[in-house]
């Protein structure tokens, strides 16, 4: 096996864990975001808020990450689907966030509870389903199972 191909063969290790890590942060956000629909935590949804902070790092890197691969690394179709899923991901909230500094009164209530409970939701879904695929696929393939 080339030098090459190995080095290569790690990057896509640290895109995809930047991915897995990105998804199952925004997921845990997401189950608290409905825990606290469901029964409302008060001023105790701070860690809510702080964990949804916390999420934008894996994927700010992880979207770092995969932009590179995507542009500097060889073709890969789960990695240019990642860093778009990423990107619509942080856009949906630069949106959100704006929306909500722009608006006098920033409370719209059910309707904005949703918007931050759904697409994190979808989003922690498919990332984290696309990371947990190829590392399976590649724990297969190095088994020398097909996927």
């Amino acid at each position: 096996m080339p030098v090459g191909a190995l080095r290569g063969r790690r990057s896509l290790d640290v895109v995809f864990g930047l991915f897995l890590a990105s998804g199952l942060t925004v997921g845990a956000y997401c189950l608290l975001a409905v825990a606290d629909l469901l029964h409302s935590w008060g001023e105790g949804a701070l860690g809510i808020v702080g964990l949804g902070v916390v999420s934008f790092v894996p994927s700010i890197l992880a979207w770092l990450a995969g932009g590179v691969h995507a542009f500097l690394g060889p073709r890969d179709r789960d990695v240019r689907l990642g860093a778009a899923l990423i990107t619509g991901h942080l856009a949906w909230w630069l949106l959100v966030i704006g929306i909500e500094l722009w608006r006098e009164d920033p409370s719209w209530g059910w309707v904005m509870r949703i918007a931050t409970v759904g697409e994190p939701g979808l989003y922690a879904a498919g990332i984290t389903y696309l990371a947990a695929r190829w590392f399976w696929w590649r724990r297969a393939s190095t088994q020398g199972r097909s996927p």
